[in-house]
This record gives C-alpha cells, sequence and structure tokens, in this order.
C-alpha cells in the first residue's frame, strides 16, 4: 500500500513522460505530448508544396498523394494527441519518427501514424505510378498534409526553434499522432 503522504504521478503523465524520453533517447533534442487541437492546418501550405517544390506529384508521400488540409482535418478529429518532435540536426526525422510509431503500436497505440519532415528518398524514382515499395517506412511529411508547422510550433510553446524550410534537410520537425 502506498502512503497517503506519497503523490503519485498520474498514468497518462507516466506514459507521456516515458514517450518524450524515447524520443530523446532516439536523438531528438526535443520531444512533447500535444493536443491534436494545436495542430494547425492550412490551405496555403499546398501551394508551397505544388509551386515551390520539385517532388510534387512525382512521390507517393507528397501531393497530390497524400490528405489535403481538409481531409487531415477529418484524421486529426480521429487522434487525442501527438507526439511532436524536434531532431537533432544530424538525426534522420524519417527514421525516427518511423521507429517511434512502431514502438508506440507495440506499446498499445494501434493508431500510431508517423509524419515526418523530408520528401521520401527511399526509391529513386519513386514508384508513384505503382504501389509503394517501402509502405512501412514511407511517411508523408507535415506540410505534404496541408499542416502548418510553424504555427503549430509556436502554438506548442516551441518559439525559440529558428523557421526551417520545410522539407528541407535542415528541417527537423517531427509527428507521432496518438490514438
Amino acid at each position: 500500500m502506498i502512503p497517503d503522504n506519497v503523490k503519485m504521478i498520474p498514468k497518462s503523465i507516466r506514459s507521456n513522460q516515458e514517450l518524450i524520453q524515447e524520443a530523446l533517447d532516439l536523438g531528438c533534442t526535443k520531444a512533447k505530448v500535444v493536443l491534436t487541437q494545436t495542430i494547425s492546418r492550412a490551405h496555403w501550405v499546398k501551394l508551397h508544396c505544388q509551386f515551390g517544390c520539385s517532388q510534387y506529384g512525382k512521390l507517393l508521400t507528397c501531393p497530390p498523394c497524400t490528405p489535403d488540409a481538409d481531409e487531415m482535418a477529418e484524421i486529426l478529429g480521429e487522434y487525442e494527441k501527438a507526439l511532436l518532435i524536434n531532431a537533432a540536426p544530424d538525426a534522420n526525422v524519417q527514421e525516427i519518427v518511423v521507429a517511434l510509431e512502431n514502438s508506440f503500436k507495440e506499446k498499445g497505440y494501434f493508431k500510431a501514424f508517423a509524419l515526418g519532415a523530408q520528401p521520401c528518398d527511399l526509391c529513386d524514382p519513386c514508384t508513384v505510378s505503382t504501389f509503394c515499395q517501402h509502405p512501412e517506412k514511407a511517411r508523408p511529411t507535415l506540410q505534404a498534409c496541408g499542416i502548418d508547422v510553424i504555427t503549430t510550433v509556436d502554438k506548442n510553446g516551441w518559439t525559440d526553434l529558428a523557421p526551417d524550410k520545410p522539407c528541407s534537410d535542415s528541417h527537423t520537425i517531427g509527428m507521432v499522432l496518438l490514438g
């Protein structure tokens, strides 16, 4: 029996701390469990993909093959929270979020789904006209799904991060959606 003067950390906080620690152990400089309502979606993000990215229409993990802002709003409604990460500059964000997704599924978060920072580079060229050759590793970017990363990061208190060009090698933000 636990004495009355010992305060127990609620299970949800303990599990959040465990999720955060796992991300830190994989090479993240920051990790935070956030509510999905704090994830900002915007239609203008797709414009930046369509009229500013050479990968538009060439990758299965980029628009127009990915959910748009409206579809993402519906998807986010099926999730309660997400783990937002900032990876170290030399870390592979895509590998980290996929590893976290797989680990979280093993822990009972069966709906866990990763969103990365950079366009997929698993195949060259991408098999966009057929099926993905690496569905266990390929994940869309946050921006490809209409997520305004800068606003999301700011809304969640990470105002100290310098804004990186979306989908660039220096972009270090990723996310794992959790049920």
